[in-house]
C-alpha cells in the first residue's frame, strides 16, 4: 500500500496534528489543566489520528469534524476556560457545509447530470 503524490501532503499534515495535538493532550493531562480543555485537546487529536489513518476514505475529514461541532458546543455550554470550543464548533460547520456544497457546484446526493 504506496502513498500518492497527492494524499502525501495530506498524510504528513494529519501526521504532524497527531503528533502535536498528543503532546498537547498529555501536557494537559499530567500538568492537571481543566479535565474539559484535556477532553477536547483529546477530541481534536482523535480527528488528527482519524484522518491519518482512514486517509483512503472519501470525505473523512468532513465526517470527523462534524461531531467535533457537537463536542464544541456541549464544551461552549458548560463554559470551558478555553477557547477551543469556539474552533470546534468552527470546524464542525465547516465540515458539514462542506459535505452538502461542493464549490465545484456539485451537491453532494444531487442526481443532476
Amino acid at each position: 500500500m504506496s502513498i500518492t503524490a497527492i494524499e502525501r501532503p495530506r498524510v504528513l499534515l494529519f501526521s504532524l496534528l497527531a503528533v502535536v495535538l498528543g503532546g498537547l493532550t498529555v501536557r494537559a493531562t499530567v500538568g492537571g489543566h481543566d479535565p474539559v480543555q484535556a477532553l477536547l485537546l483529546a477530541s481534536l487529536t482523535g480527528y488528527a489520528v482519524t484522518g491519518l489513518l482512514f486517509h483512503r476514505v472519501p470525505n473523512v475529514e468532513r465526517l470527523a469534524a462534524v461531531p467535533l461541532g457537537v463536542i464544541g458546543v456541549a464544551a461552549y455550554a458548560v463554559g470551558a476556560p478555553t477557547d477551543l470550543p469556539v474552533l470546534l464548533v468552527l470546524l464542525g460547520v465547516g465540515g458539514a457545509v462542506d459535505l452538502l456544497w461542493d464549490p465545484t457546484g456539485n451537491v453532494q446526493g444531487s442526481q443532476s447530470d
